[in-house]
């Protein structure tokens, strides 16, 4: 039950996610961009963004340090979980990227979201860590099970 919880909720997470960061796709005439070359939409400086933007990136991806670490209690670790949120943030910023050069949506790929959302997801593996300390208790809830007591003596 517990674990049906939580994975129901990591999918509507990531069809916000994908709500937030994909759509809607404004689809642009070719001449909309005349002039202005495609790579104009990549952003490879780390630092040069606006706080709001990098702050919003950071509060995006803490549910993913939090939810994934209870389904997968090998990603209980930092190290682990940042590979897989540079992989989902690469993914978005990819689609971004696609969707730009085919459909003209003109999103920019920045490097600073990539540090935001992996920042994110290892805050909530932070809070996660503080919330419930224990390894062999966050490995049961993502079970759905209790933890079975300590051995006796």
């Amino acid at each position: 039950m517990v674990r049906r919880l939580t994975v129901t909720i990591l999918v509507l997470y990531a069809l916000g996610v994908v709500a937030v960061t994909i759509f809607p796709i404004r689809v642009r005439p070719p001449g909309y961009w005349t002039g202005e070359p495609w790579w104009t939409v990549l952003r490879w400086i780390p630092g040069e963004v606006d706080a709001p933007s990098f702050v919003l990136n950071v509060i995006m991806f803490v549910p993913l340090g939090v939810l994934l670490p209870l389904l997968r209690p090998g990603l209980d670790a930092y190290r682990r979980l940042a590979g897989v949120a540079v992989t989902a943030s690469l993914a978005i910023e990819a689609t971004q990227f696609v969707l730009g050069i085919t459909l003209g949506s003109r999103r920019t790929v920045d490097v600073n979201d990539l540090i935001a959302n992996t920042a994110g997801a290892l805050a909530g593996l932070l809070i996660l860590r503080l919330a419930v300390p224990s390894r062999r208790h966050r490995a049961a809830f993502g079970a759905g099970s209790r933890p079975s007591p300590p051995p006796p003596g």
